[in-house]
């Protein structure tokens, strides 16, 4: 008895190790993705599968060019990590992109899907963001395959290390200052977490402060915005207050302004005052203590006078500070250089999109039957050409990386101003 349930245990030993050594790899690329990005791109890989019924898997290998041999790759890659028949893959060569999608996954995804999906990762892929790319193929997988069955989108994965935002409207308000990314010491953070709640109650105007190591795919105008909204901030029917987010991951600042803090703290003066401010000066230093107190003084400055006397404007100006008159001088003077040197400077960007031919059938491998054939296999080439670097919307008075949002509507259905940039 006692060798029957040893040579059992050996069994399940067995089966569990080679379930592990088997276990699904739903992305690969060429550059090395860390421990944190591999859990997201699983997460959206699970969140499709659970949602859709279908395995989505993303590659990037610009060892392969074109041809057989990349096609066979990038099929062999779907059929040796896809459970079920349900499945499909995307997989961008140097040359070449290419989508095979069978079972389920062949049934709904149409032909014109490749071109599509593509674009929403090329930008991605001609700076070699790979992780990017992964994450917005899965974003606009997800928004294909929503509008096609007629089931609602799989709620985004939250990437580990962000900041979670309710999926409805909080009824009770969060905590004023949230340091994810921990920046503040305990006693700065406590401090910091008192004056936030005095200057917010005494002006009832919410005065709030997120930091997160990354925000996922989301904006920081998206973050920004849904973090104040799904929070529960905001005081009266116009939920007065402001935001400041500080993202870790891309050096991101966004100041989300709400209600009556779109008069007080408007975009043409407020967000052309704070951007080149203490603010910035010391989110580049690495002083968050002194940045943050900085713009709740600030702001708490703005909204009393707004309420008490009129809202500081070019005509009735704000007493700035010493530094902040220097910085804002400064700003000015690398501003004129700069859209000097961009006068004459030629950027030389990148882009891939799919090349016209003549024929259809240089696109399609076998034959496609969307409503008869389970098995799809697309293929087109890339070509290449320079571009001109895309527009942005930058503050032309304030630092020139600080982009001006503008009143615009959240997620939520509520509007917004304020605005941003990098630090």
């Amino acid at each position: 008895m006692k060798r029957i349930f040893a040579f059992i245990f050996c069994l399940l030993i067995i089966a569990g190790s080679t379930a592990f050594c088997g276990a699904a790899v739903s992305v690969s690329t060429d550059k090395t993705l860390s421990e944190q990005e591999i859990a997201h791109i699983d997460a959206w890989f699970d969140a499709i599968s659970k949602n859709y019924g279908i395995e989505a898997f993303f590659v990037i290998n610009y060892s392969y060019s074109a041809g057989d041999e990349f096609k066979n790759y990038a099929r062999g890659f779907r059929d040796d990590n896809a459970a079920t028949d349900d499945a499909m893959v995307f997989a961008v060569s140097s040359d070449n992109y290419y989508m095979n999608a069978c079972g389920k996954a062949g049934d709904i995804l149409e032909v014109d899907d490749l071109g599509v999906l593509y674009d929403a990762i090329a930008d991605y892929d001609e700076k070699g963001e790979q992780y990017k790319a992964a994450e917005a193929f899965y974003k606009k997988l997800n928004s294909i395959l929503s509008q096609r069955t007629g089931i609602e989108q799989a709620k985004e994965p939250y990437l580990p290390g962000s900041v979670p935002i309710p999926d409805e409207i909080s009824p009770v308000r969060g905590d004023r200052l949230v340091d994810q990314a921990d920046l503040l010491s305990a006693e700065a953070e406590e401090a910091l977490r008192k004056k936030l709640d005095t200057i917010s109650e005494r002006l009832e105007f919410d005065v709030v402060i997120v930091t997160a190591e990354n925000i996922g795919s989301r904006t920081p105008m998206e973050f920004a915005d849904d973090y104040y909204d799904y929070n529960g901030f905001g005081y009266g029917e116009d939920f007065d207050g402001v935001a400041l987010l500080i993202s870790m991951a891309e050096r991101d600042w966004w100041i989300s302004t709400c209600g009556y803090g779109m008069t007080a703290l408007s975009d043409d003066y407020f967000m052309k005052i704070i951007s080149p401010s203490d603010l910035t000066y010391y989110l580049k230093k690495g002083d968050y203590e002194k940045s943050f107190n900085f713009f709740a003084d600030t702001v708490e400055d703005f909204v009393t006078e707004a309420k008490e006397n009129k809202p500081y404007s070019a005509k009735h100006r704000f007493h700035m500070r010493s530094s902040m008159r220097t910085g804002l001088i400064w700003s000015v003077i690398f501003g004129l250089a700069a859209a000097g040197i961009t006068t004459y400077y030629k950027y030389d960007n990148y882009i891939g999109f799919v090349s016209g031919k003549y024929e259809a059938d240089d696109y399609l491998v076998g034959e496609v039957n969307i409503q008869e054939e389970s098995d799809v296999f697309l293929y087109s080439n890339v070509s290449r050409e320079k571009r001109r670097p895309k527009d942005t919307d930058t503050s032309s008075s304030g630092s020139s990386s600080t982009r001006i949002a503008g009143s615009h509507t959240s997620s939520s259905g509520r509007t917004h101003g304020g605005g941003g940039g990098k630090f």
